[in-house]
């Protein structure tokens, strides 16, 4: 009869030991946890405060210095050019008044710093009057296309000063140097050798220089340099 209890204990036992297996097998494994999402929300801009005004710099003197000390507001002459177009220039002249003075007396002589200005049968155009026969070469190499812009006619004019000066032997800032010019350097030496060392052209010329230097020297912010030129 004790055997017969353990039987039954030990049948209980295995029943349920397989009824476990059973359960056990039929579970579905738990699910993964799945990864978090990167935020991908593109985070909102700061965007700079749009200036109102009130941190604009005072317009006082000092404002109006450039860095390499130079006025870039005022005007280095009072001619009928305005300010950024003179400044421009007289970069372009390196700084040097007696030169930037001796172009503006050409410009004002052949011109009056009209830019729309013909001469020579349409040929010649610009404030400095310059000759399209001859100089297209010149404009090309330096890039210029348009005349009539006073910026663009100054380098031509300052291109051929140069090489006047350089390449041909007449003084700076002369009235030879206005009769080369005027009449290329072939008829500047030709009056020369005939003892014609100035004429009306050379002397208007040369006349306006000196006054825009003078007036150039008192003006504020233009360092006073010697300039050379043959009276």
């Amino acid at each position: 009869m004790q055997t017969d209890y353990r039987d039954i204990l030990l049948a209980i036992a295995a029943a349920a030991l397989i009824l476990c297996a059973v359960v056990i097998a039929t579970m579905e494994p738990p699910a993964a946890e799945a990864p978090a999402l990167a935020d991908t929300h593109t985070p909102a801009i700061t965007r700079p405060a749009e200036p109102d005004g009130t941190d604009a710099p005072a317009d006082s003197s000092s404002e109006l210095w450039s860095d390499d000390g130079t006025l870039h507001r005022i005007k280095p002459l009072d001619i009928p050019l305005e300010a950024e177009t003179q400044w421009a220039i007289f970069e372009a002249c390196e700084y040097d008044p007696g030169l930037f003075c001796f172009l503006m007396a050409i410009g004002q002589h052949e011109s009056r710093f009209n830019p729309d200005t013909q001469g020579d049968g349409g040929d010649s155009l610009g404030v400095f009057q310059i000759n399209t026969r001859w100089h297209t070469g010149r404009m090309e190499a330096l890039g210029v296309t348009d005349l009539t812009d006073t910026a663009q006619c100054a380098a031509v004019a300052l291109d051929y000063l140069r090489e006047l000066v350089s390449r041909y032997g007449f003084e700076p800032e002369s009235h030879e140097l206005c009769l080369a010019y005027n009449m290329g350097p072939s008829g500047a030496r030709k009056a020369l050798a005939d003892g014609i060392t100035s004429n009306s052209y050379s002397e208007s010329v040369f006349s306006t220089y000196q006054n825009y230097l003078e007036e150039m020297k008192a003006a504020p912010g233009v360092t006073s340099t010697e300039s050379g030129g043959a009276e």
